[in-house]
């Protein structure tokens, strides 16, 4: 029994010797295929981040590339609005309407299109303050005054701005200097000094992006005005464009000492009309934007004016209301109105893809062929 269990002992022992003998050599398989799977493991994931970042890449390349061509087309189209400008009589342009604002035109592979539009229509803020001797420019004041109480803003509102421009640190009105703009969170620095773009008005006490860029209109404005009180082509003369303050202000800095107050009838909407004067009636602005349609788009001479019933009305300084804004026989010199425009608006639009939109922008002097500023974003 026991030498049984003895062979039986060997004989287990020697089955065991032999798994023991051959264990080693399945080891060393099974490393080896652990580590063939780990290296395959780490150049998938490397592949993989470097395919990922290879696309990022092309995708960073393409879109700065796409940015590229798009600024070109956005140059181009810029340069065919300051060509136009300066080549086509400014007559032509009004009248034709399609110079002034063509349709976008399939070119490189993107569209390109440009706009013209008068600046010296609306009312230049740096106007509020007289530069040759840092005063209030009581004139131009009035007209604000007046704008703002049109669009249903606070008259009080021009005098944050025109602490804005002067240069002196003496609040006026409601308006904020230095100690105003110094406590706001983040503080903030008054500029003391005219704006080089209306974009700026935003920084100013009491504007924002949404009362500049966006519709004043009250939202019961059509209600109260349909009818009997508008007419079909009234609604079409008075857009709700004429209601956003940026399409009514401008700012820029005039070439030299070569500054022109005068609003041009050719490119002013219909609050800035009756914002001229007191004595400003809406019949008499309707009749002025009638004009225009009638003269087909473009007022040439401000004697077209004088004899309309509309501005046979007598002013408080006994003058018909077309003297008044014309200057003719009054103190006022050079009036307040003008047909011919100086100051334009250019921009050039490029995109690519419907995607990938650059812009190229100035205001430019034609009078004294200057670009006064210019933008690219």
């Amino acid at each position: 029994m026991k030498l049984f269990h003895t062979q039986e002992y060997i004989l287990s022992s020697h089955e065991n010797f032999r798994g023991l003998r051959f264990f080693p050599e399945t080891r060393k398989g099974a490393m080896v295929i652990l580590l063939v799977i780990a290296i395959g493991s780490a150049s998938f994931f490397t592949a993989n981040k470097f395919l990922t970042e290879s696309i990022t890449e092309y995708r960073m390349a393409k879109s700065e590339a796409d940015g590229f061509r798009a600024h070109l087309l956005a140059r181009a189209g810029f340069n065919g609005g300051l060509g136009a400008l300066k080549k086509i009589p400014e007559e032509v342009l009004y009248q034709s309407g399609i110079a002034l604002n063509p349709p976008p035109i399939p070119l490189g592979g993107g569209t390109i299109y440009y706009k013209i539009s008068p600046e010296d229509g609306k009312i230049n803020l740096n106007s509020l303050i007289k530069l040759y001797d840092n005063q209030p420019n009581a004139r131009t004041q009035e007209m604000m005054n007046r704008l703002f109480e049109h669009l249903g803003l606070k008259r009080e509102k021009v005098f944050p701005i025109i602490d804005w421009i002067d240069e002196n640190s003496q609040e006026m009105g409601g308006g904020a200097e230095i100690y105003y703009y110094s406590g706001l969170k983040p503080p903030r620095k008054i500029k003391n000094a005219p704006f080089y773009s209306l974009s700026e008005l935003v920084s100013v006490k009491g504007f924002n992006r949404k009362i500049v860029y966006e519709s004043l209109k009250p939202a019961d404005y059509d209600k109260n005005r349909s009818g009997s009180f508008q007419t079909e082509e009234e609604k079409v003369l008075v857009s709700d464009r004429d209601f956003v303050l940026a399409n009514n202000v401008t700012a820029f800095m005039p070439y030299k000492d070569t500054a022109d107050e005068r609003i041009n009838l050719n490119g002013a909407p219909y609050h800035v009309l009756m914002s001229l004067s007191d004595f400003m009636t809406r019949q008499a602005a309707m009749r002025i934007l009638r004009l225009k349609l009638e003269k087909g788009g473009y007022i040439k001479e401000l004697k077209d004016l004088e004899s309309l019933p509309e501005f046979q009305l007598k002013t408080s300084g006994g003058f018909t209301l077309y003297k008044e804004l014309a200057g003719e026989g009054t103190d006022v010199s050079g009036g307040r109105i003008k047909t011919k425009g100086d100051i334009y608006k250019i921009v050039g639009v490029g995109t690519i893809n419907n995607n990938v939109v650059r812009r190229v922008s100035c205001l430019f002097d034609l009078a004294n062929d200057q670009m006064l500023y210019y933008s690219e974003d």
